[in-house]
């Protein structure tokens, strides 16, 4: 439960930079020295992403320190992204727990 403990520290961050990879992914820097592989999964699918891909401005976000943005208007803040994070994690820990019974 590692990724506990570090949450707040994590909360407390800011980002110093963001870069998107293939697919739905984005390598995010934090001040700390922490870095974070971004996934969205599902979220791809919601209408305000499925614009950014259509426009092709989803490989082009941006950060102020507490969000990363996308033209439009579109943002996601450190908190939503560690959110994400941890929920994604619990979701694979189920997944394997289901796996060992």
């Amino acid at each position: 439960m590692e990724i506990w403990s570090e949450q707040p520290a994590m909360e407390q961050s800011k980002i110093v930079r963001v870069e998107a990879f293939d697919g739905d992914a984005f390598g995010i820097t934090l001040e700390s020295g922490h870095t974070i592989l971004l996934e969205l999964g599902e979220r791809i699918h919601e209408p305000v992403f499925a614009t950014l891909i259509e426009s092709g401005d989803f490989c082009k976000p941006y950060t102020d320190g507490e969000k990363l943005f996308w033209p439009g208007g579109v943002f996601l803040t450190l908190k939503e992204i560690l959110e994400m994070l941890l929920s994604h994690r619990n979701v694979t820990q189920n997944q394997d727990n289901y796996k060992e019974e």
